[in-house]
């Protein structure tokens, strides 16, 4: 069950990391794409890791 909880949790990050890469690489003003996508995968990623070994 945590390998499926896991494998969900990467889809997600990488799913809103590509939306707000886009979302940015539209607005060139907002940031560089790339730096923004991965600040929010990091953020993800902690916040799954976070609620992971919680359990």
């Amino acid at each position: 069950m945590m390998v499926l909880l896991g494998l969900l949790a990467t889809m997600v990050i990488i799913l809103a990391s590509g939306i707000t890469m886009y979302v940015t690489y539209q607005h060139p003003a907002l940031a560089q794409p790339l730096t923004v996508a991965v600040g929010v995968a990091a953020v993800l990623l902690t916040a799954a890791g976070i609620v992971l070994t919680r359990r």
